[in-house]
This record gives C-alpha cells, sequence and structure tokens, in this order.
C-alpha cells in the first residue's frame, strides 16, 4: 500500500498524471459565484474529479487500502478551490477537511444568499439592456449571461411536468420579445415578420435571423459603395437640381457644349427662347467693336422698302387704320435710315409715355410741351 506522504511528494495522481495547480482563470470574488462556479466545474470534471464536489465519493475509513488514493485525489481539488478563491475567502475554507465541504460552504454563502433580492436585480438590469453601441451578438450573449444566472437562482422545482414545460415556454417567449424589443430600429423590417408568424420560432433562431439581416445589409452596403449606377446618378441630380458640368470646346466656357456655343450659332438665341444673360435688362443691343450697323439689322433694305409699300397700301383701305399705318410706315423709314443717325446706333421704342435725351438729333419728330406736364421720378417725387 503507497503511503500518503509519498504520493504527495510525488505531486502525481494514481496514474502518474501530472496535474496544474489552476483549473480557472476566474477567481471568486463574492459576487461571481455564478461564472466561476461553472468555470471550476468543467475544469474540475475534466481531470476526473466531479465526484468530490459532489458528494458522491465520500472518505474512507483511514485503515481502508483507499484512504491514501482518496486524500490524494481529494486533496488536489481543494487546492484547486483554494487557488481560484480571492485571498480574502481563503481563510473561510482553508480548514474544511474535505473538498466537498468547502464547495458547500462557498455555495451557502455566495450561492443562494439572498436569491430573492439577486432575482430582482437581475431582471431591472435585463429590462433596461438595450443594444445601444453593442453589436447584435454582444447584445445577445450579454442576454444570455443574464438569463442563465437569473435561472440559477429561481426556484425550479415543479411537483407537474406539464406546467414546468408550459411556464419555459411562456418564459422563453418572454425572453424573445424582450431581445427584438431591444434592438435597433434598422431591424424594424424583420421584427415585425418575425412577430406576424403564426407561431414565434425560439430565440436561437430568432437570433439567427437577425444575424442574417445583418450580413445581408453589410452585403447591399459594401455594393453600393463599389460604383454608382446610371439611375443612381439620375436620383441624386434630381435631387440637387444639378445638371453634369458640360465645356465648349470653343469658348471654353462653362454651362454649353460646342453645338449650342452662341459665338458659332447666333441664330439659336431666339431658338432658345431667351437672350443672354447679360442683355435680359435691355433692349438695347450692345454695339460689339468692328460691327456694323447694317451687321444689327435683321431686315435689307430692299425688304424693308417693300415692306412700308406694303403697310401705306393697308392704310388706304381703312380710315380708321389710317394713323396707326403712317405711324408704322415712320417707324419704318427711320429703321431704314438708321445707318444715317449721328451715333451709329438707333433706340428701339421701349413703349414707354416718355423719354429723355441731351441730343435732340436723336428724334425724327419732337414736340416741346407746355410746360405744365410732370414726370415722376424714381424716388417718387415728380418734376416739370
Amino acid at each position: 500500500m503507497p503511503k500518503l506522504d509519498d504520493a504527495l511528494d510525488t505531486g502525481n495522481n494514481t496514474k502518474g498524471e501530472n496535474l496544474p495547480v489552476h483549473v480557472t482563470s476566474i477567481r471568486l470574488n463574492k459576487d461571481n459565484y455564478l461564472s466561476w462556479s461553472a468555470a471550476l466545474e468543467i475544469g474540475i470534471t475534466s481531470r476526473g474529479r466531479l465526484h468530490y464536489i459532489t458528494g458522491e465519493k465520500p472518505a474512507p475509513s483511514k485503515t481502508d487500502s483507499q484512504w491514501p488514493t482518496w486524500a490524494l485525489e481529494d486533496s488536489q481539488v481543494k487546492v484547486w478551490i483554494i487557488s481560484s478563491v480571492s485571498a480574502d475567502i481563503q481563510p473561510l475554507i482553508l480548514r474544511k477537511s474535505t473538498a466537498y465541504d468547502m464547495w458547500t460552504v462557498l455555495a451557502h454563502m455566495y450561492g443562494r444568499k439572498k436569491r430573492v433580492l439577486r432575482a430582482y436585480q437581475i431582471k431591472r438590469s435585463i429590462y433596461a439592456l438595450k443594444q445601444g453601441d453593442l453589436s447584435v451578438a454582444s447584445f445577445y450573449a450579454a442576454l444570455k449571461t443574464k438569463w442563465e444566472e437569473l435561472d440559477y437562482h429561481v426556484n425550479d422545482d415543479w411537483e407537474c411536468g406539464v406546467d414546468h414545460a408550459l411556464y419555459w415556454e411562456k418564459e422563453w417567449m418572454d425572453r424573445t420579445f424582450i431581445f427584438l424589443g431591444g434592438l435597433h430600429d434598422e431591424f424594424e423590417t424583420i421584427r415585425s415578420q418575425i412577430l406576424n408568424c403564426d407561431e414565434i420560432p425560439g430565440i436561437e433562431e430568432v437570433y439567427a435571423r437577425i444575424e442574417s439581416e445583418k450580413q445581408r445589409r453589410q452585403i447591399m452596403h459594401i455594393d453600393s459603395h463599389q460604383g454608382s449606377s446610371p439611375a443612381a446618378f439620375v436620383s441624386h441630380t434630381s435631387r440637387t437640381g444639378q445638371r453634369p458640368t458640360r465645356r465648349c470646346s470653343h469658348c471654353n466656357k462653362v454651362g454649353h457644349s460646342v453645338d449650342f456655343c452662341l459665338d458659332l450659332h447666333p441664330e439659336k438665341r431666339l431658338v432658345r427662347g431667351r437672350p443672354p444673360p447679360h442683355r435680359r435688362a435691355s433692349s438695347v443691343p450692345e454695339p460689339s467693336p468692328g460691327s456694323s450697323n447694317v451687321a444689327k439689322s435683321k431686315l435689307s433694305s430692299d425688304q424693308l422698302s417693300e415692306l412700308q409699300a406694303y403697310i401705306i397700301r393697308l392704310s388706304t383701305q381703312d380710315d380708321a387704320s389710317t394713323s396707326e399705318g403712317a405711324k408704322l410706315a415712320q417707324a419704318l423709314v427711320a429703321t431704314s435710315d438708321q445707318g444715317n443717325s449721328p451715333l451709329g446706333d438707333w433706340i428701339v421704342d421701349s413703349g414707354a409715355t416718355h423719354h429723355m435725351t441731351g441730343d435732340p438729333t436723336m428724334f425724327q419728330e419732337y414736340k416741346l410741351t407746355s410746360g405744365q406736364q410732370r414726370v415722376s421720378m424714381a424716388d417718387g417725387s415728380s418734376i416739370s
């Protein structure tokens, strides 16, 4: 029979395997018992020592041949427990005789202590939890962690198995609603589709659908930035009210192409239905260097003479129109004789009731006023 002292000195178990001092990186600190106990239980189970903390393998008599082996393996579990708790908790369990005693004391002190209060705190944090800056996966993981801790603190002793199943069915449906309600508004479409189902799917399937929708949105977002389609370009220009910039290859000006350049196609001024922007305020054409008065006339001298004779013939047919015809004939005479003007240009009648000039030679005919008419000025005053 091997001696206990020899087994402890070698640090080996009965199979001769070297076991580590730590089986979990989580240390118990009075507030994390649920996560600590779960992690430590997994570590102990992986070493084949779970029955030492469940009480399924009690201590044999010290005179029994199995005593040294049991004492060695139980001490190994005690080392794992002591090394995984904080320094202020170690004195509370250090002198316990078995690993099972250590495990039971810690469960009573931190596991079931104030269970109702802790369940209330967990539920409040669950209802207040929203996705916020978290990803969908992180948000779901945070909820799952809180639900697992809540399940630990809630009494789950049911006498009727049917009622127990109905309770958990309703509980997980409520948890599905909490998960859907905490998501961002961008998932409203898929959320409505899930809630409109005849049978609400399980929360794992709901999470899978939300993740698929998120990945689809990411793919669509990437595709939309890889290139702009013609439809997107038209939509953009219609919103901004701007057209693509055009530059004339002849005059190098922006806003038109060479096909609509007025320098090459002056006849398109009337076709386009409006004068150039710098001439809208006046109907008097501006002389350009080197241009002649003849070039400004739209009709030749022969055409003006024919038009004048035609209007005079029309005026003789109706006495009521004689005066108007004569006036028009005079205007045509003035037009045809525009080259004799001392200034080289002539002023088109704009339809105003009064005209003013400092050069009487500008008029073909005029008469002096009686001196009693008054002319209204721009500031509202009038002068005679």
